[in-house]
């Protein structure tokens, strides 16, 4: 068959498009795979990365736990800093006990009665209790938890002063803040 030059297509060989014969077991020099060289040096890199992984993945979780617990902490404090200014904001006379570390407050007596209120720190909880002038009548409230340390002072003006420490160690929260009972007179000494 004679084919004209132009037309004529050069195909390639016939044997390169045979399938190789492949025979289970036996060694190929031209097949290429991964040795177990490979492969560990591999796996230790993929260990290491894991590792550093895990390693943020860890720190990230203490971060977001530690200011978890100062959240806590600090609404534990501004709670209880609040219910006691409103409480002790109304009293007809205050007095301080224990070291600072609790405080007495009697509200006007009612019917010829009056009412003992104090704020006192029971471990870690913050107590309000209420008990009437015989003590036929006694009460008490968990204000706060968490909260490690109280005080109170007493100024010149009967301005009382509260210090509220909440937490532990790094955690440790502190506020402050005073109020003034409404129902006890000024000094008027204290402005000569």
């Amino acid at each position: 068959m004679n084919i004209p030059k132009q037309w004529r297509v050069i195909l390639p060989s016939v044997d390169r498009f045979r399938p190789e014969k492949k025979f289970p077991g036996v060694f190929n020099p031209d097949e290429r795979g991964i040795t177990l060289i490979e492969l560990l040096v591999t796996l230790s890199i993929l260990g290491f990365v894991i590792t550093a992984l895990y390693t943020f993945y860890l720190s990230g979780l203490k971060s977001w736990n530690r200011s978890i617990d100062s959240m806590e902490y600090q609404q534990s404090a501004r709670i209880a800093m609040n219910k006691m200014i409103n409480e002790i904001r109304y009293a007809h006379a205050v007095e301080i006990r224990s070291g600072n570390n609790e405080i007495l407050y009697y509200w006007a007596e009612h019917k010829g009665k009056s009412t003992l209120f104090r704020f006192r720190l029971s471990g870690n909880q913050l107590l309000f209790e209420q008990r009437s002038e015989n003590d036929t009548h006694y009460a008490y409230n968990v204000i706060a938890l968490g909260i490690s340390g109280l005080s109170f002072a007493i100024d010149e003006n009967n301005t009382v002063l509260i210090t509220i420490r909440a937490g532990d160690g790094t955690k440790e929260v502190i506020l402050s803040s005073s109020v003034r009972p409404r129902n006890i007179p000024l000094q008027l000494d204290a402005y000569e």
